[in-house]
């Protein structure tokens, strides 16, 4: 939805990947009456998380509001490989070009077939049977949570509007960025950035002193 007034069932959806899980762990899918209230719960999504987003840069209202809010920095670039992929035309490097990504049917085949690798990426998982500890093969698409998503996945047709899976899409896009960036390896590219950049607030000899000596046997001791 970009537009306070509509004539669509047009739906706002965004959803927030934890890349360390691969896993979904938060979504916000509805219609408020005025489109910068929609956005808003978008930055908040954002600031809680964590997270930066690669939106739709074909809805404008988007990079106005999070332009207005101070925000920007929560947008994310356009991905790199998709220009080097020439999947998109390079566009400007500045403004409401630099971020995000128009949603043109290449790029939705695309992410529909990372989307469709993703659902279907095999996940060890342990379970407890009496005694012992079994490892099973599942898959992602068995973590989904929402009822919704999922019948937005089993009915999804190019024809029709599909606002969760036109999300899955982005989020899908901009995972990708990561798994290039970390050669597939996202949780461990994370750590090694945090072990060694001096600049990460983890590191800081304050964060270290007064949480990590302080805090780490007394976490020890719940958990045991």
């Amino acid at each position: 939805m970009d537009n306070d007034s509509a004539d669509t069932v047009s739906l706002d959806s965004t959803i927030v990947l934890d890349l360390f899980t691969d896993r979904i762990v938060a979504e916000y899918t509805g219609r408020q009456d005025y489109v910068d209230d929609s956005n808003e719960i978008t930055r908040k999504l954002c600031l809680f998380y964590n997270a930066t987003l690669l939106y739709e840069n074909n809805k404008k209202s988007v990079f106005g509001y999070f332009q207005k809010m101070h925000s920007l920095h929560l947008l994310a670039d356009t991905p790199q490989y998709l220009k080097d992929k020439q999947i998109i035309k390079v566009a400007g490097s500045y403004g409401n070009t630099s971020k995000g990504v128009n949603s043109t049917l290449p790029i939705i085949n695309y992410g529909l077939d990372l989307l469709r690798d993703w659902l279907l990426k095999p996940v060890e998982t342990q379970i407890q049977e009496g005694n012992e500890i079994q490892t099973q093969v599942t898959q992602n698409l068995y973590f989904l949570k929402g009822r919704a998503m999922l019948q937005e996945l089993i009915y999804y047709n190019p024809f029709n509007n599909y606002d969760r899976v036109s999300a899955l899409i982005m989020l899908m896009i901009y995972r990708e960025q990561f798994l290039i960036m970390y050669e597939g390896d996202v949780s461990s590219g994370n750590q090694r950035r945090r072990e060694d950049d001096p600049g990460y607030a983890g590191n800081d000899e304050f964060f270290r002193k007064n949480f990590n000596d302080r805090f780490a046997g007394k976490l020890k001791d719940f958990g045991d």
